[in-house]
């Protein structure tokens, strides 16, 4: 007797050949009935002999696509209808959104080939995608997921195309953005005015490249800008886009020209090969003829390959390319013609464009690759907007995020969805870029927040951002209490809860929420800065927090930055204030010392004695325990102490400088008799002044230096278990982005035998702060796991 089934399925399974695919299981069971989309995720109507049904349910779940996600999988037997066929039927449409929506995947090896062979139709298109790979988040306008309902509506497929939409034995079966030559978008290549050019664009695009132009060139969520990787180029567009030293990425034909230039493993080229495909961060080979000028500060290359038809159809002409977001500064990258008014001319000279919409911007994700695992530093395109699974269920919370690198974050019952990466908040553009982001996200994940998260400062520019969700009423009061952080740091405002949350206590809470947990941890927080609720610039933090609170337990021992801010982007001053502070010398060095180079190379003598005028009389010198601007001091000690350019800088310079793993520690102190206990390393910057006097190698130093930092970080939770009784460690914060530090104190502390937990999914950096807040403001609220 034949049975049916209603089968309801969630998770990430629209956009990703799961209906053909259902559809391919039904009939190897000789299974009828029918699967459609709907606004919960996929249905499926089956019928058939037990012995079918259970085997098709068992396919289901053993055998989904590969880019599918399945989170729920729910059958209810209904009557029999008596269908004689298995059939996709019409998407249903219906109140209570909860499907997934997939991320871009980058272009399958199927695809690649038929680019590629003459004799294949799709030979040199550029749009050429199938069931298994091309654009799904930055062109779906809605859910569920239907052509009509992405920017593909416009382009009606040709007779061939449509042939194989209905073919169940066709990749390309039901697969919503098929095109070809003769139905889908097509290139055009505009001038430096944004005129149309005649001729092929594609040919003309490759040379002029191959003179030294720079190209602008769309991809899938926004243009880059590209250009070949020779020092000409190179200098002008740096001068072009004002951006000196940051490291540009680098795009190479294939894996074989990649190995010609850098160093990868396994787990980094299968990162690299994954249908994310995003930046990866590896090692250069020293006979690299890839110019310094790539990336001046680091021996590093980020790296990765072509992740659409266009990439591969270019690079196939010319390889490798320097790829950059065509954007200034930190705005966000444009995505379409008319964004490109300040690019094209001043720093493109032409933009290979085409006329399939973009409809959200989704920059490159970034990663490197740390004792084999996965350490993201900027999750965007190919991750956004996979669910991360929380450890706890509430209303629906949005976080704002913070100001730097800003991603924001909204809750769905246990899950949370982080936008693609914003950039500054400071940059007029990217703040725009975040009001319309979350409004679209929002409205097309269904739902409306109940609660908004926000950092604990007053005046960031994220803090204002929950002014935008239309409450009114007074602004949440924070902690305000020295150094704890409370459940009553919310208050009722217009529709919406205003949860104000502590910049650290965020970092790890994100890490926390990565790993689901929900215990109390210590918390290691290491960035450049975030506000206490003492008033104080924090940024080398011990906590004891759980999801809900923290107790500050102990913190890097404070330092004066000279001028304020002005010591953020001068790291020679904040050398100058370790010297203040732990030596005492005069201006023009410590006594039988030559004067330290920075004094004269990068803080003339007049400045230097002024700077120390300030330091004496505490005037204009705030008090930090930023791990960032200890990291900035030891840099301009050892000659890395020009202005930055870009945040971060000295401290990337001090690690890339750093060489060997056998170097010993120096000294620290840890006073345990404060409340919070305080790590001091000024043991440790009077051996380094000793170690330079005696010309010891800075590389050496550089070395020990980082191996001090772990061991004083690791001696830290060791002292705090033992009054806590807490053994696992969360690493979070900026700092840990830098893998030396974080491969020693990882060793450190496993040897202490600690459970250790650190970041895979999110960021260490300020991208990652939205998950804390919001997992913050849910415990808060009273969820449960």
């Amino acid at each position: 007797m034949k049975k049916r089934l209603r089968v309801e399925i969630e998770g990430r399974v629209q956009g990703v050949g799961f209906r053909p695919t259902v559809y391919r299981h039904a009939r190897t069971c000789g299974v009828t009935g029918r699967v459609a989309n709907s606004t919960q995720g996929v249905t499926i109507e089956a019928e058939g002999a037990p012995e079918a049904l259970e085997r098709f349910l068992a396919l289901l779940r053993t055998a989904p696509p590969a880019q599918a996600r399945i989170a729920a999988l729910r059958s209810v037997e209904i009557p029999p209808a008596g269908d004689t066929t298995f059939a996709i039927a019409a998407s249903v449409r219906a109140e209570g959104l909860s499907a997934q929506m997939p991320p871009d995947l980058a272009l399958c090896a199927a695809c690649r080939a038929d680019i590629l062979n003459p004799a294949d139709r799709r030979h040199g298109y550029a749009f050429t995608n199938c069931t298994n790979c091309g654009p799904r988040f930055t062109i779906i306008a809605g859910l569920p997921y239907d052509r009509e309902r992405t920017t593909m509506s416009g382009f009606v497929m040709c007779a061939r195309c449509r042939a194989e939409y209905a073919d169940a034995a066709d990749r390309r079966f039901d697969a919503q953005p098929n095109a070809c030559p003769a139905c889908g978008p097509r290139l055009r290549l505009l001038d430096a005015g944004g005129n149309p050019l005649p001729g092929d664009p594609l040919p003309e695009a490759a040379a002029r490249l191959r003179r030294g132009e720079i190209l602008a060139l769309k991809g899938l969520g926004g243009f880059h800008l590209a250009c070949r990787t020779e020092e000409g180029p190179i200098a002008r567009l740096r001068a072009r886009k004002a951006r000196p030293h940051k490291a540009l990425a680098v795009m190479f034909r294939d894996l074989d020209e990649l190995r010609r230039h850098c160093r990868a493993d396994a787990v980094e080229e299968a990162e690299l090969t994954s249908p994310a495909a995003p930046i990866v961060i590896l090692d250069r080979r020293e006979d690299s003829t890839l110019p310094v000028g790539i990336s001046p500060d680091t021996r590093d290359v980020g790296a990765f390959l072509p992740y659409t038809p266009l990439h591969h159809l270019l690079l196939a002409q010319v390889s490798p390319l320097v790829m950059t977001s065509a954007n200034r500064a930190e705005e966000p990258i444009a995505r379409n013609a008319d964004e490109l008014g300040g690019i094209l001319g001043p720093i493109a000279d032409a933009a290979l464009d085409h006329d399939r919409p973009i409809l959200r911007r989704c920059d490159d994700s970034v990663l490197r690759v740390c004792e084999g695992r996965r350490l993201v530093i900027r999750r965007s395109r190919g991750f956004v907007p996979d669910a991360i699974a929380l450890p706890l269920d509430g209303p629906c919370v949005l976080a704002v995020g913070a100001d730097l690198k800003n991603v924001f974050a909204f809750t769905r019952g246990p899950e949370v969805f982080l936008s693609p990466h914003v950039g500054d908040l400071e940059e007029y553009a990217a703040a725009q870029f975040h009001r319309e982001a979350r409004d679209d996200l929002m409205r097309l994940f269904g739902v409306r927040p109940k609660i908004t998260a926000h950092d604990l400062h007053p005046d960031y520019f994220s803090t204002r951002m929950a002014d935008d969700e239309r409450q009114t009423g007074d602004r949440g009061p924070g902690t305000g209490d020295g150094g704890r952080g409370t459940a009553d740091d919310g208050r009722e405002a217009g529709s919406a809860r205003r949860v104000a949350v502590q910049h650290h206590h965020a970092h790890v809470a994100a890490c926390m929420a990565e790993h689901g947990l929900t215990d109390r941890v210590i918390g290691v927080a290491l960035d450049g800065a975030g506000y206490g609720p003492d008033g104080t610039v924090w940024g080398g933090e011990f906590l004891i927090a759980d999801l809900r609170d923290f107790r500050r337990a102990a913190r890097l021992a404070p330092l004066a930055m000279p001028g304020g801010d002005a010591a953020t982007r001068q790291p020679a001053r904040m050398a100058l204030a370790v010297l203040h502070a732990w030596l005492r010398p005069r201006p023009n060095g410590p006594e039988g010392l030559p004067p330290p180079a920075f004094y004269t190379e990068y803080l003339p003598a007049a400045e230097a004695a002024a700077l120390w005028t300030l330091l004496d009389r505490q005037l204009r010198c705030p008090l930090t325990s930023s791990a960032g601007r200890l990291f900035d001091a030891v840099a301009a000690l050892l000659g890395l102490g020009s202005p930055v350019t870009y945040e971060g800088q000295a401290a990337i310079r001090l690690e890339s400088l750093a060489e060997g793993d056998d170097a010993p520690p120096y000294a620290f102190d840890l006073t345990t008799s404060n409340d919070p206990w305080e790590l001091s390393f000024a043991p440790a910057v009077r051996e380094i002044v000793s170690d330079l006097a005696r010309g010891e190698d800075r590389r050496r130093i550089a070395a020990r230096f980082h191996r001090s930092v772990a061991a004083g970080v690791a001696a830290t939770c060791a002292a705090l278990r033992e009054r806590e009784g807490i053994e696992s460690v969360a690493l979070s914060g900026g700092v840990f982005q830098n893998r030396r530090l974080l491969r020693a104190l990882r060793h450190d502390l496993e040897a202490a035998r600690f459970r250790v937990y650190g970041h895979h999914v999110v960021p260490p950096n300020d991208g990652g702060i939205a998950l804390g807040q919001a997992a913050i403001a849910l415990a808060r609220a009273g969820g449960e796991g």
